[in-house]
């Protein structure tokens, strides 16, 4: 992706997927692939208890991840619940990285 993207937040994805999830969705190779090519620093969200998308599936998705500068924000619960401090930190993150200069 070259330096274009200058930071990314991920997560509540992964490699596996929990029955009921679109096909479309089911694509782990090429979502592996694309994995990889991520080069920008990441904070990837990851739901401890997600029943959509399994914990290991998701813990093996940012260990491809390609950057250097890579970070796991792990919160309990399923993959609906999101809590305030996790939005807080996605902030904070990308506020970082593209007030950084250059």
């Amino acid at each position: 992706m070259g330096d274009r993207l200058r930071c990314a937040v991920f997560g509540k994805f992964g490699l596996r997927q929990g029955p009921g999830v679109h096909e479309g969705l089911d694509a782990p190779q090429r979502v592996a692939a694309d994995a990889r090519r991520v080069t920008a620093p990441v904070l990837f969200h990851v739901q401890w208890h997600d029943e959509i998308f399994p914990r290991d599936g998701q813990l093996a998705l940012f260990d491809l991840l390609g950057s250097p500068d890579k970070a796991l924000a792990d919160y309990p619960g399923g993959h609906a619940e999101t809590r305030p401090a996790a939005v807080g930190r996605w902030r904070e993150f990308v506020s970082r990285h593209l007030t950084r200069s250059t």
